[in-house]
């Protein structure tokens, strides 16, 4: 089946997801969860059960996790996203190349990937870098410029690492010797993480081209996370993509990205008719979206909410680790509900 996708990447045809807050946080955080008490499963709240003893007791820490939208299986606990925290901070997040075609990438790689990709400025290099902790130090390079992004680029936590080598090309019976050539690799173990170019403005044909390659045929990748701007929901172009990865078994998920400036998370605290109505965008939104996926068995009904600029807990942008979660579960790395991790079986990867 054929697609033409004009808007998206250019005109492309191709074949073819409890610290310490101050008190004004508390008071904004503690808000939210009483007026999701019960309100409707859009809108999740973590229930005791779901909880080990040793969770956090204090409400505003469940609070960030009532604001995303799970239907399939149970929400993570607190022990499960500490191991995603974990997973992150200890991997010590690094660059490992860029690529401008896929057939360049390394094809023996047994560490799972997940991509990256939304429309152009959705907020998806300052998620990047509050997902690899790096929002002092960026490795995705933030630019309020569209198409920034010209290429995939590749991320790795944990493992053993990878990038650019030398290979030693042996000459045939009568060549001359060659010039070593590079070439990229990654490492056994560990998460690699693809960033991927927006779509839209300042977008080119080649690169759709490439990226649709990718998603489409690439073995090591789990689940593809697109990106969509809370403040304006579903656009055609994120529609279109939607439908390019349901009928390609693309496994995928969405996340509303700069929920921040629809909750209104300033230094002061919104009233509770005000975070009422904000909440109910939301709940809209979020039904919007869920028809859109209703009957599509690769997208998981899941959606996640963020901000890679602010927080409702110190050190914590909203949402970051329940998206941490999300990508090592898609990718086996997940710990069980006692935060145990679990060993990641390299059989799909033969």
């Amino acid at each position: 089946m054929e697609f033409c996708l004009p808007g998206t990447y250019g005109r492309v045809r191709y074949i073819y997801c409890l610290r310490r807050i101050s008190p004004s946080r508390r008071r904004f955080a503690s808000s939210i969860a009483q007026t999701n008490t019960g309100a409707n499963v859009t809108f999740h709240p973590i229930a005791a059960k779901s909880i080990s003893s040793e969770a956090p007791k204090d409400q505003s820490s469940a609070s960030t996790h009532a604001l995303h939208h799970y239907v399939e299986g149970r929400p993570p606990n607190a022990l499960e996203l500490k191991h995603a925290d974990r997973f992150f901070a200890a991997g010590n997040a690094r660059f490992l190349f860029s690529a401008s075609q896929f057939r360049t990438f390394p094809s023996d790689s047994l560490s799972p990937e997940v991509a990256f990709l939304g429309r152009s400025n959705v907020g998806k290099s300052s998620l990047l870098n509050a997902l690899l902790n790096r929002s002092a130090q960026e490795l995705a390079h933030v630019s309020s410029k569209p198409g920034r992004t010209r290429t995939m680029n590749v991320f790795a936590v944990g493992g053993e690492g990878g990038g650019l080598r030398q290979r030693k090309r042996v000459p045939r019976k009568g060549e001359r010797d060659k010039d070593a050539e590079s070439e990229r690799w990654i490492g056994r173990g560990g998460l690699s993480i693809v960033d991927m170019p927006g779509y839209g403005k300042g977008s080119r044909d080649e690169w759709g081209e490439q990226i649709l390659k990718y998603l489409c045929h690439r073995k090591q990748m789990r689940r593809a996370f697109l990106l969509v701007d809370a403040e304006h929901g579903l656009k055609n172009a994120d529609s279109q993509l939607l439908d390019i990865l349901h009928n390609n078994y693309v496994p995928h998920q969405i996340i509303l990205s700069k929920v921040d400036k629809i909750l209104g998370i300033k230094s002061k605290t919104p009233s509770d008719e005000k975070l009422g109505r904000r909440l109910g965008h939301l709940r809209n939104l979020c039904k919007q979206v869920q028809e859109k996926l209703d009957g599509r068995p690769t997208a998981s009904k899941n959606i996640l909410f963020c901000s890679a600029e602010k927080s409702l807990e110190r050190g914590k942008k909203l949402g970051i680790d329940a998206i941490r979660w999300a990508a090592l579960s898609a990718s086996g790395l997940e710990s069980d509900e006692h935060g145990r991790p679990k060993v990641m079986s390299l059989e799909s990867f033969v």
